[in-house]
């Protein structure tokens, strides 16, 4: 894969970066070393931290899918608690567990009580906060989603976040490479989040699969570590030389023996395809993942109905789904749009991958074994049945369990990154 200056990385993803404030490093001109990697070892003892902080940027991860009222909040050492950015108490001792709730528009944390629709809980440079039976480094940052609601979010250096989301993303035994480039694939989802999501609200990722599963500071492992030090900085990007921007490189967990454009997932218009992201490639590698290939799963009509119903208006007015088809797929044979048709032969579409996710939120317990929608499908009368399935997870960029088997037979990190995202360079972005 190849290496090209970083000083136009980030300009073209999206304007929005100066009003971010995020990567302005991003000025260097100093060409990447052939692998991205370090010679820096890990630090013993101590908890690991990045080579440099200089200049990398901080993510804001939210920890809860929904607004709480109430959440367990502590620290290991000194803090500083601030409000709508005025200080609101410090302290040089630590914080056990303690409730902060809000109400009437105010915070109520110990003996602090607080009007405001931010809170701030800063640790000392020595010290990390806690949220529950959870660890984090950086600092907890409480938003108000209404009077008496709030989301929980983690401001933390992207590399230090990077060293726990690896660590829960990819087994521990799995090889030093695979982590690696599971590290560049990271990085690089992540700054694109940071410029697009982030750019439009107060937080750029969730903490989970919706965006990158990530654990905190007890999720860290040393091999974790080792993957960010070694790729400290390093993004992927495409585009003409010049012009390269950072792309949505998402990956997921095996992709069943071909890897899928990111248009059978999402809608993406022919103008705006690239080829990291076209799909396509037949992957051999995989097999070992335990999903690989997996049972038939029969899906009572009914259910797979009122799954649909109460996310799509046009399957609501159906009234019931009398059949369920393919209308696309790919040249390998993966649905990418259904057709449900109702009893008196109206009919709605649907994206395959959509069907799927309405399933696992809502649909029968059975539905958590559709692990994929690399399937086959056929009408059971009373039932759908998915069948000859291969594969976990939407199979779009990387497939985690191919890049660990390639990487036992010897590719590199760059040569995995390579094969899942063709035409693809590594840049240091900051």
């Amino acid at each position: 894969m190849a290496f090209r200056h970083a000083h136009k990385l980030l300009r073209h993803t999206r304007p929005t970066w100066a009003a971010v404030g995020l990567l302005l490093a991003c000025s260097l001109a100093v060409m990447a070393p052939l692998s991205c990697r370090t010679s820096a070892p890990p630090s013993g003892g101590a908890p690991a931290l990045p080579l440099r902080l200089d200049g990398v940027p901080t993510v804001r991860v939210r920890l809860t899918s929904s607004p709480a009222n109430t959440v367990e909040v502590g620290c290991t050492g000194g803090y500083r608690i601030s409000v709508d950015g005025r200080s609101a108490g410090r302290s040089n001792l630590g914080m056990k567990l303690t409730p902060c709730r809000r109400s009437g528009g105010a915070w109520t944390l110990g003996l602090l009580t607080a009007p405001g629709r931010q809170l701030v809980l800063e640790p000392r440079s020595d010290g990390f906060i806690r949220v529950g039976d959870k660890m984090y480094r950086g600092r907890l940052v409480l938003v108000a989603s209404d009077e008496d609601h709030f989301y929980v979010h983690n401001h933390v250096d992207l590399e230090s976040y990077l060293a726990s989301v690896i660590a829960k993303e990819l087994y521990p035994n799995f090889h030093p490479e695979a982590y690696r480039a599971q590290a560049m694939a990271a990085r690089t989802y992540a700054i694109y989040e940071m410029a697009t999501r982030g750019a439009r609200g107060n937080f750029d990722v969730w903490d989970s699969q919706r965006s990158q599963v990530y654990g905190g500071m007890l999720a860290e492992t040393d091999r974790s570590w080792q993957a960010v030090r070694d790729t400290h900085a390093c993004v992927l990007a495409y585009g003409s030389p010049g012009n390269e921007r950072v792309f949505l490189a998402q990956f997921s967990a095996c992709n069943g023996g071909y890897v899928n454009g990111a248009h059978v997932i999402r809608n993406v218009p022919l103008s705006r395809r690239i080829e990291p992201l076209a799909g396509g490639q037949q992957d051999d590698d995989g097999r070992a993942c335990p999903r690989y290939a997996w049972q038939p799963v029969r899906i009572a009509k009914t259910d797979l109905y009122a799954a649909l119903a109460g996310r799509y208006k046009d399957v609501r007015s159906l009234g019931g789904i009398e059949t369920l088809r393919v209308k696309a797929q790919t040249p390998y044979g993966r649905p990418i749009w259904l057709e449900a048709q109702g009893p008196v032969g109206r009919s709605a579409t649907i994206r395959a991958e959509d069907v799927r996710l309405c399933l696992l939120q809502s649909g029968p317990p059975e539905a958590k074994k559709l692990y994929s929608m690399n399937c086959q499908i056929r009408d059971l009368g009373d039932a759908v049945e998915f069948y000859d399935g291969r594969g976990f997870g939407h199979g779009v960029g990387m497939s985690q369990w191919g890049a660990e088997e390639k990487a036992q037979r010897g590719m590199r990190a760059e040569d995995i990154l390579a094969f899942y995202y063709p035409g693809a360079v590594i840049f240091r972005a900051y």
